[in-house]
């Protein structure tokens, strides 16, 4: 399988076998296997805790890489309004997580079944 693919799959949140099978039941509800191909999503305890990390790492970047530039502008330039931007931006680093929860789930998933295949497919 070619990694790109496989990292396509896992990002629109598909099964990273087969791409048909889906694997939210609901919005942060797994279902177990694979409607399509029964793949197995359960894995042991603790197992998506790197898609936490990948979670947090992307939206406190994507975080940062908007409130740096803000931040400068504002220093730069007083006649900014600092008020507005401080109610749009507070609820960016709670939200992203949120919306980057199942992308990054699906993405952990199938970074497991690309580089770890022989172990999937027990």
């Amino acid at each position: 399988m070619r990694f790109w693919l496989c990292v396509w799959r896992g990002l629109i949140v598909h099964c990273p076998r087969c791409g048909k099978g889906k694997l939210f039941r609901r919005v942060f509800t797994m279902y177990d296997r694979c409607s399509a191909c029964d793949l197995d999503f359960v894995r042991e305890e603790g197992f998506y805790t790197g898609a936490m990390a990948i979670n947090l790492v992307v939206s406190e970047l994507i975080v940062t890489a908007y409130i740096i530039p803000v931040a400068v502008i504002s220093g730069i330039n007083p006649q900014v309004p600092f008020i507005p931007i401080l109610i749009f931006s507070s609820p960016l680093p709670i939200l992203l997580p949120i919306l980057l929860f199942r992308p990054a789930r699906g993405l952990w998933l199938s970074m497991n079944y690309f580089f770890n295949p022989s172990q999937v497919e027990r």
